[in-house]
């Protein structure tokens, strides 16, 4: 088999006077197939058995899209390890979270008082690193 060992836990939190929940899972393959790709074939399975019983109606949902939205805002900028001098800067603009830190673009980064090239430089390829995401280089391009 391989997938060695899961494990699941959801966190409530409250959001706009909303109780929400969040789902992180752990996944330990045997090296066959990476996490990300067992978890989607465990998912398009799950899914496959369901189709049945919804009603016919064309619905357009990004879950990744959405997944990934919920997931940053609960993602503190401390999980990058930045340097103090670029941690601190982005604290004082009230970016806190990944999902505050996707707001901005590279140019938007550099025009941050004390955040110089080298620290724009710093919070990119920790994002990259981390998170395989990319900021813009400008807002108009997105």
């Amino acid at each position: 088999m391989p997938i060695r060992n899961a494990n699941y836990s959801v966190h409530s939190f409250e959001s706009e006077k909303k109780i929400k929940e969040i789902l992180f899972l752990e996944v330990w393959t045997d090296g066959s197939l990476t996490p990300k790709e067992a978890l989607y074939e465990a998912s398009r399975n799950l899914i496959d058995l369901f189709i049945p019983l919804i009603p016919f109606q064309s619905v357009s949902l990004d879950i990744e899209k959405m997944t990934k939205d919920v997931a940053f805002k609960h993602i503190f900028i401390d999980q990058l390890e930045l340097p103090a001098r670029a941690y601190n800067c982005l604290k004082k603009v009230n970016v806190h979270t990944i999902a505050d830190l996707l707001t901005y673009s590279e140019d938007d980064l550099i025009k941050i008082k004390n955040f110089g090239k080298k620290s724009v430089e710093q919070v990119l390829e920790a994002l990259r690193k981390r998170f395989s995401i990319q900021l813009p280089k400008n807002k108009n391009y997105l």
